[in-house]
C-alpha cells in the first residue's frame, strides 16, 4: 500500500493512501487532508514509493507536488515500473526540490511488495 504524509513543523498537517488503481495517488490525498494549503510551501512530503511522473489512469504526481511547491520530499523506495523508474525522482530534483530516497527502503519494498510484483 502507497501512503503519504505531510509534515509541517514537526506536525502531520496531511495523510493519504492509495485506495485502489485508477483512484486518486497517496500523494493527492495527503494533499486533499491539508487544512491551510499555504504551508504546503514549508512542509515535507513523506511517501514509501516514487511519486509518479507519467499520465495513467491519472495524472502525474510530481506536477502537483511542483505545482503545490512541497519543497522537500522524502522517498522510501523507487518504483520500479519502467515509466517512473527514477524520473519521478529527476523531475523533482530538476524543479528544485531537495529529494531523499532510500529511507526505511527495505520495509517500504516489503509493504509494496505486491504493487512491485504485480505492477
Amino acid at each position: 500500500m502507497v501512503g503519504a504524509v505531510i509534515v509541517y513543523e514537526g506536525k502531520i498537517i496531511g495523510e493519504g493512501y492509495h485506495i485502489k488503481r485508477g483512484f486518486p495517488h497517496a500523494e493527492v490525498n495527503a494533499i486533499r487532508s491539508v487544512q491551510d494549503e499555504s504551508l504546503l510551501k514549508h512542509s515535507t512530503l513523506y511517501v514509501n514509493l516514487e511519486p509518479c511522473s507519467h499520465y495513467g489512469k491519472t495524472p502525474p504526481c510530481t506536477d502537483l507536488l511542483i505545482e503545490k511547491k512541497i519543497p522537500r520530499i522524502i522517498i522510501g523506495c523507487q518504483d520500479p515500473f519502467p515509466e517512473v523508474a527514477g524520473n519521478g525522482i529527476h523531475k523533482l530534483l530538476d524543479a528544485g526540490c531537495e529529494v531523499k530516497t532510500g529511507v526505511l527502503e527495505k520495509e517500504c519494498r516489503q509493504l509494496n511488495k505486491n504493487f512491485i510484483t504485480y505492477h
